[in-house]
C-alpha cells in the first residue's frame, strides 16, 4: 500500500502538470465564434452549418479543447500544441482518426487517402460519409 502513495503522487502531479499547460496554452489561441466559424467555413464547404458545428464540438471534445478555440483552417498539427503532453494528443487523434474511418465504411466509401489537414477539411469528410448513408 505505501508503494502505490508515491505512484499516485506522481500520477497526479503529471495530471496537475498537464492541465495547467493545457490552460496556460489554450489562452493563447483566439475565440472563434460560431457565426465567425461558419462564415470561414463555407468559403470552402457548403455543408449544412448545424451539422459542421456539430462536429465542431465533436472535434474538441476528442482533443480536449474549447470548442470556441477551434477555427475551420486550424491544422492538426498546430493544435498538437495546446493539447496537453503528446499521449494527449495522440488518443485524441487517433480517435477521431478511427471515427472517421468508420463512418465511411459505415458509407460503403473507400476511406480518404490521408487523414484530413485541418479541422474544416475534417468536418467536411465526416459529412460526405455521412452523406451518402443517409441518401442510401
Amino acid at each position: 500500500m505505501t508503494q502505490l502513495i508515491p505512484l499516485l503522487l506522481i500520477g497526479l502531479t503529471a495530471a496537475a502538470a498537464s492541465y495547467l499547460f493545457k490552460t496556460r496554452q489554450i489562452r493563447t489561441l483566439p475565440s472563434v465564434s460560431d457565426d465567425e466559424f461558419a462564415r470561414f467555413y463555407q468559403r470552402r464547404f457548403a455543408d449544412s452549418i448545424s451539422s459542421v458545428l456539430k462536429l465542431r464540438e465533436f472535434v474538441a471534445k476528442h482533443l480536449a479543447l474549447p470548442a470556441d478555440r477551434l477555427a475551420p483552417d486550424q491544422t492538426f498539427k498546430q493544435l498538437a500544441k495546446y493539447t496537453g503532453f503528446v499521449g494527449e494528443y495522440e488518443v485524441g487523434m487517433g480517435d477521431l482518426e478511427s471515427e472517421l474511418m468508420e463512418a465511411f465504411a459505415r458509407g460503403g466509401l473507400p476511406p480518404p487517402k490521408t487523414f484530413p489537414n485541418t479541422v474544416a477539411e475534417f468536418i467536411h469528410e465526416m459529412l460526405r460519409a455521412s452523406t451518402k448513408q443517409t441518401s442510401e
